[in-house]
Protein backbone atom coordinates (compact mmCIF):
# COMPACT_ATOMS: atom_id res chain seq x y z
CA UNK A 1 0.00 0.00 0.00
CA UNK A 2 1.80 3.25 -1.01
CA UNK A 3 1.45 5.63 1.52
CA UNK A 4 0.76 9.26 0.72
CA UNK A 5 3.56 11.69 0.70
CA UNK A 6 3.76 14.38 4.03
CA UNK A 7 3.69 18.21 1.92
CA UNK A 8 5.21 19.41 5.16
CA UNK A 9 8.06 16.65 5.54
CA UNK A 10 9.08 17.79 1.63
CA UNK A 11 8.74 21.85 2.76
CA UNK A 12 11.45 21.03 5.15
CA UNK A 13 13.50 18.68 3.04
CA UNK A 14 13.96 21.45 0.35
CA UNK A 15 14.63 23.97 3.19
CA UNK A 16 17.52 22.18 4.64
CA UNK A 17 18.84 21.45 0.66
CA UNK A 18 18.73 25.20 -0.08
CA UNK A 19 20.07 26.11 3.22
CA UNK A 20 23.25 23.40 2.78
CA UNK A 21 23.51 24.66 -0.68
CA UNK A 22 24.14 28.50 0.54
CA UNK A 23 25.91 27.75 4.07
CA UNK A 24 28.47 25.31 2.27
CA UNK A 25 28.97 27.54 -0.45
CA UNK A 26 29.72 30.50 1.78
CA UNK A 27 31.49 28.94 5.04
CA UNK A 28 32.37 25.38 3.69
CA UNK A 29 30.90 21.91 4.08
CA UNK A 30 33.53 21.03 6.86
CA UNK A 31 32.58 24.73 9.00
CA UNK A 32 28.64 24.06 8.95
CA UNK A 33 27.31 21.83 11.73
CA UNK A 34 23.96 20.03 11.17
CA UNK A 35 22.58 22.07 13.75
CA UNK A 36 23.29 25.47 12.23
CA UNK A 37 21.51 23.79 9.44
CA UNK A 38 18.24 23.38 11.24
CA UNK A 39 18.87 26.72 12.91
CA UNK A 40 19.01 28.36 9.69
CA UNK A 41 15.41 27.03 8.37
CA UNK A 42 14.18 28.01 11.82
CA UNK A 43 13.97 24.25 13.14
CA UNK A 44 14.41 23.97 16.72
CA UNK A 45 15.06 20.29 16.30
CA UNK A 46 18.69 19.74 16.44
CA UNK A 47 18.50 16.45 14.90
CA UNK A 48 16.31 17.27 11.71
CA UNK A 49 19.26 16.98 9.36
CA UNK A 50 19.48 13.38 10.96
CA UNK A 51 15.78 12.72 10.70
CA UNK A 52 15.49 13.89 6.97
CA UNK A 53 19.25 12.78 5.65
CA UNK A 54 21.22 10.52 7.76
CA UNK A 55 24.14 12.55 7.92
CA UNK A 56 25.54 15.28 6.12
CA UNK A 57 27.52 13.36 3.18
CA UNK A 58 23.73 12.54 2.13
CA UNK A 59 22.80 15.90 2.25
CA UNK A 60 25.93 16.55 -0.08
CA UNK A 61 24.01 14.56 -2.15
CA UNK A 62 20.78 15.57 -1.55
CA UNK A 63 21.97 19.01 -3.16
CA UNK A 64 23.51 17.44 -6.21
CA UNK A 65 20.51 15.52 -6.73
CA UNK A 66 18.20 18.66 -6.44
CA UNK A 67 19.97 20.95 -8.86
CA UNK A 68 21.36 18.74 -11.74
CA UNK A 69 17.85 17.33 -13.31
CA UNK A 70 17.67 20.84 -14.59
CA UNK A 71 21.09 21.37 -15.03
CA UNK A 72 21.44 18.27 -17.14
CA UNK A 73 18.44 18.36 -19.25
CA UNK A 74 19.54 22.01 -20.12
CA UNK A 75 22.72 21.35 -21.36
CA UNK A 76 21.40 18.39 -23.51
CA UNK A 77 19.78 20.93 -25.26
CA UNK A 78 22.40 23.28 -25.17
CA UNK A 79 24.55 20.38 -27.05
CA UNK A 80 21.58 19.72 -29.09
CA UNK A 81 21.67 22.93 -30.39
CA UNK A 82 25.38 22.85 -30.79
CA UNK A 83 25.18 19.78 -33.08
CA UNK A 84 21.90 21.13 -35.39
CA UNK A 85 24.20 24.28 -35.90
CA UNK A 86 27.15 22.23 -36.57
CA UNK A 87 29.40 23.21 -34.35
CA UNK A 88 29.61 19.90 -32.02
CA UNK A 89 33.29 20.18 -32.93
CA UNK A 90 34.12 23.13 -31.41
CA UNK A 91 35.59 23.06 -27.94
CA UNK A 92 34.55 26.62 -27.01
CA UNK A 93 31.14 25.58 -28.00
CA UNK A 94 31.12 22.40 -26.48
CA UNK A 95 32.55 24.29 -23.32
CA UNK A 96 29.93 26.46 -23.23
CA UNK A 97 26.85 24.01 -23.76
CA UNK A 98 28.46 22.88 -20.42
CA UNK A 99 28.91 26.13 -18.74
CA UNK A 100 26.24 28.07 -19.62
CA UNK A 101 23.75 26.24 -17.18
CA UNK A 102 25.73 27.35 -13.96
CA UNK A 103 25.40 30.73 -14.73
CA UNK A 104 21.92 30.70 -15.57
CA UNK A 105 21.22 29.05 -12.18
CA UNK A 106 19.84 31.54 -9.53
CA UNK A 107 19.06 31.28 -6.19
CA UNK A 108 15.91 33.64 -4.48
CA UNK A 109 18.70 35.83 -3.68
CA UNK A 110 19.66 36.00 -6.97
CA UNK A 111 23.01 34.08 -6.32
CA UNK A 112 24.78 30.94 -8.26
CA UNK A 113 24.28 28.82 -4.99
CA UNK A 114 24.96 25.59 -6.67
CA UNK A 115 28.60 26.59 -8.58
CA UNK A 116 29.70 28.64 -5.48
CA UNK A 117 28.53 25.03 -3.87
CA UNK A 118 30.44 22.91 -5.88
CA UNK A 119 33.42 25.43 -5.35
CA UNK A 120 33.01 24.74 -1.61
CA UNK A 121 32.99 20.48 -2.34
CA UNK A 122 36.37 21.20 -4.16
CA UNK A 123 38.04 23.01 -1.53
CA UNK A 124 36.52 20.59 1.49
CA UNK A 125 38.57 17.93 -0.93
CA UNK A 126 34.99 15.99 -1.36
CA UNK A 127 34.41 16.30 -5.22
CA UNK A 128 34.68 12.83 -5.56
CA UNK A 129 31.18 13.01 -4.08
CA UNK A 130 29.90 14.78 -7.32
CA UNK A 131 31.41 11.24 -9.15
CA UNK A 132 29.30 9.55 -7.37
CA UNK A 133 26.14 10.79 -9.23
CA UNK A 134 27.41 11.14 -12.75
CA UNK A 135 25.83 7.66 -14.07
CA UNK A 136 22.57 9.66 -13.46
CA UNK A 137 23.31 12.41 -15.57
CA UNK A 138 24.28 11.40 -18.97
CA UNK A 139 23.98 14.81 -20.65
CA UNK A 140 26.45 16.38 -18.53
CA UNK A 141 29.23 12.69 -18.72
CA UNK A 142 28.51 13.58 -22.50
CA UNK A 143 29.54 16.38 -22.55
CA UNK A 144 32.92 15.81 -20.50
CA UNK A 145 33.37 12.91 -22.95
CA UNK A 146 33.14 15.85 -25.80
CA UNK A 147 35.52 17.78 -24.15
CA UNK A 148 38.13 14.89 -23.03
CA UNK A 149 38.32 13.61 -26.63
CA UNK A 150 39.24 17.49 -27.76
CA UNK A 151 42.56 17.16 -25.81
CA UNK A 152 45.32 15.67 -26.69
CA UNK A 153 46.18 14.78 -23.52
CA UNK A 154 45.60 11.56 -21.29
CA UNK A 155 42.57 11.22 -20.15
CA UNK A 156 43.76 11.40 -15.79
CA UNK A 157 45.14 15.18 -17.31
CA UNK A 158 42.53 16.08 -19.07
CA UNK A 159 40.03 15.47 -16.09
CA UNK A 160 42.25 17.63 -13.94
CA UNK A 161 42.14 20.00 -16.65
CA UNK A 162 38.49 20.14 -16.60
CA UNK A 163 38.23 20.62 -13.45
CA UNK A 164 40.75 23.40 -12.85
CA UNK A 165 38.71 25.19 -16.17
CA UNK A 166 35.67 24.98 -13.67
CA UNK A 167 37.46 26.46 -11.13
CA UNK A 168 37.89 29.59 -13.09
CA UNK A 169 34.35 29.62 -14.35
CA UNK A 170 32.89 29.42 -11.09
CA UNK A 171 35.35 32.36 -9.36
CA UNK A 172 33.96 34.97 -12.10
CA UNK A 173 30.33 33.77 -10.62
CA UNK A 174 31.78 33.97 -7.27
CA UNK A 175 32.33 37.88 -8.11
CA UNK A 176 29.88 38.36 -9.86
CA UNK A 177 27.96 37.82 -6.85
CA UNK A 178 29.77 39.70 -4.62
CA UNK A 179 31.65 42.42 -6.44
CA UNK A 180 29.21 43.64 -9.60
CA UNK A 181 27.52 46.30 -7.86
CA UNK A 182 30.67 47.52 -5.92
CA UNK A 183 32.84 47.06 -9.64
CA UNK A 184 30.46 48.22 -11.68
CA UNK A 185 30.58 44.97 -13.88
CA UNK A 186 28.50 42.57 -15.72
CA UNK A 187 27.89 39.26 -14.47
CA UNK A 188 27.74 37.99 -18.01
CA UNK A 189 30.62 39.76 -19.18
CA UNK A 190 32.94 38.26 -16.29
CA UNK A 191 31.40 35.10 -17.06
CA UNK A 192 32.59 35.33 -20.93
CA UNK A 193 36.03 36.51 -19.50
CA UNK A 194 36.53 33.12 -17.94
CA UNK A 195 34.56 31.49 -19.90
CA UNK A 196 37.21 32.10 -23.11
CA UNK A 197 40.05 31.83 -20.31
CA UNK A 198 39.27 28.36 -19.33
CA UNK A 199 39.17 27.03 -22.99
CA UNK A 200 42.29 28.75 -23.90
CA UNK A 201 43.62 26.79 -20.78
CA UNK A 202 42.28 23.34 -21.55
CA UNK A 203 44.06 23.46 -24.97
CA UNK A 204 47.05 24.94 -23.54
CA UNK A 205 50.83 22.94 -24.16
CA UNK A 206 52.59 22.94 -21.07
CA UNK A 207 56.29 23.47 -21.55
CA UNK A 208 58.70 20.77 -19.41
CA UNK A 209 62.14 21.24 -18.66
CA UNK A 210 64.70 18.66 -19.63
CA UNK A 211 67.70 18.00 -16.88
CA UNK A 212 71.02 16.48 -18.10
Amino acid sequence: MRTRQDPRRETTRVALIEAAEALFARFGVDVVSTRQLGAAIGSQNTNVVSYHFGSKDALVEAVYRYRLPQIDRRRGELLREAEDSGQSGNLDRILHAFALPLFEQTDADGQHSYARFVAAIERSGMIATRGEVAGDFPETAKLIRRIVEHLEVSVAEAHTRIRLAMALIVASLHMADVETEKRGSDASELFEIALAMATAGLKATVATETTY
